[in-house]
């Protein structure tokens, strides 16, 4: 499939070339398996999945080892390369851009291990920081000297995020020299900046028009600053808030409470699927929004400290869209995180960079936000920015066993069968 593959500019991993291929009735398809800040997936190359249209669902899903349909209760994995959480259940598409606007452009795939559904409509920062090392390894990105910048245009949301890895002498290799919390070690950094990211979803700062709402009897904010998110004091729901990421998971009174406000704080926020409004059901099963999170005052030297849910589970950490959305948030006066925030300067009428500091499970999770007051308006965020590491953990052909005859005919229809 050579003909839809732009030419490398440098040396490259051979499975770029070569693309999907059937072999003794197995199909397969090109992968990079890969880890960015604390999230785990897959990315895989645009050009490889265009040949197949719709049926690409169906290749995400074999790749990760979900549902085909429906839903499968207690699914393991074993099958795929997806493990368990959210944070390990994404998968990147990765295409040129237009060159204008941005270099590239990424698609997510946001899959749940339980379910066939596969959720198009958000994006993630975490592993957003894995795609500057898939396009230098692949010689799809030409390295700079002393760093490569590279721009990412999300098409879940229309973000544009601008990417910044050192590659010395200007070798398409980043030095393994940044730690990050939630991850041992030191490994290839990244420095990745959010543009214009207000109103990802809803197209507003504030999607309900008002800096707080009460929903189920709880005060909450609700902000919208590269993902939509409901925050509310953790002592609201009876927790102090410095409380375990697997306690907060077991508490099955807690998660209910926390449902039934996301679902009425989402209703209220006119959160959409494919466009059209999300009902309540929509909402209860969502695995993506609104995101929400529990505030406390910190004790770690932070500004804040954070339980963050995805929202069906407690996350492990604090996601980096979600933690740039909780880091504006603190800035903006009136809500329930910048009561609660200690030690940051309030926003003026001129436009400066703010760093927030936000406790969580793993450490404490930093980002740069800049912004400014606005006179009798909403404040504006033009950016923010946070780092990353990330790893390439393998790359090569996943075997897909029994692809379906309408996947089987696609290949051949490329003439990609029955050999290398």
């Amino acid at each position: 499939m050579n003909n839809t593959v732009p030419p490398p500019v440098s040396g490259h991993s051979r499975w770029l070339d070569t693309g999907p291929f059937l072999q003794d009735g197995v199909l397969h398809f090109p992968v990079s398996h890969m880890r960015g800040g604390t999230s785990t997936g897959v990315l895989l190359w645009g050009a490889h999945l265009a040949p197949f249209g719709e049926l690409r669902e169906e290749i995400i899903r074999k790749i990760m080892g979900v549902p085909e349909s429906g839903e499968f209760k207690g699914n393991k994995q074993i099958t795929g390369l997806g493990r368990g959480p959210a944070t390990s259940n994404k998968v990147f598409i990765i295409e040129p851009g237009d060159g204008v606007r941005a270099d590239f452009n990424s698609t997510l795939a946001q899959l749940a291990a339980e379910k066939s559904a596969i959720d198009w409509s958000v994006n993630c920062g975490n592993m957003s920081a894995a795609i500057p090392m898939f396009l230098l390894h692949n010689g799809l990105l030409r390295a700079g000297d002393p760093s490569t910048d590279v721009r990412i245009f999300n098409t879940n949301t229309a973000v544009v995020t601008d990417c910044k890895v050192r590659t010395p002498g200007g070798v398409p290799v980043v030095p393994a020299d940044t730690e990050i919390p939630g991850v041992h070690g030191r490994f290839p950094g990244v420095e990745l900046s959010l543009r214009d990211p207000v109103g990802a979803k809803t197209g507003l700062l504030l999607p309900t028009g008002r800096v707080r709402d009460v929903f189920d009897g709880i005060e909450v904010s609700c902000i919208d600053v590269a993902v939509p998110m409901v925050i509310l004091r953790a002592d609201a729901v009876g927790l102090r808030g410095d409380e375990s990421v697997a306690s907060l998971n077991a508490n099955g009174p807690l998660r209910s409470r926390l449902r039934a406000i996301w679902v009425q704080a989402g209703l209220a926020m006119q959160l959409k699927k494919k466009g059209v409004a999300m009902t309540a059901d929509e909402l209860a099963a969502s695995e993506t929004v609104p995101k929400i999170c529990l505030v406390s005052p910190p004790t770690q030297g932070g500004h804040i400290s954070a339980r963050y849910f995805t929202p069906q589970e407690s996350h492990a950490s604090l996601a980096v869209t979600g933690g740039c959305c909780l880091a504006a948030a603190c800035l903006i006066a009136g809500t329930t995180a910048n009561d609660i925030a200690e030690g940051l300067e309030p926003l003026t009428a001129h436009a400066a960079e703010r760093a927030v500091a936000m406790e969580n499970p793993a450490g404490i999770l930093r980002a740069r936000v800049f912004g400014r007051h606005v006179a009798e308006g909403e404040p504006a965020f033009p950016w923010v920015a946070y780092e990353r590491n990330a790893q390439l953990l393998m790359d090569g052909f996943f075997r897909i066993h029994r692809p379906s005859d309408a996947l089987v005919d696609a290949v051949c229809a490329l003439g990609q069968h029955e050999s290398l």
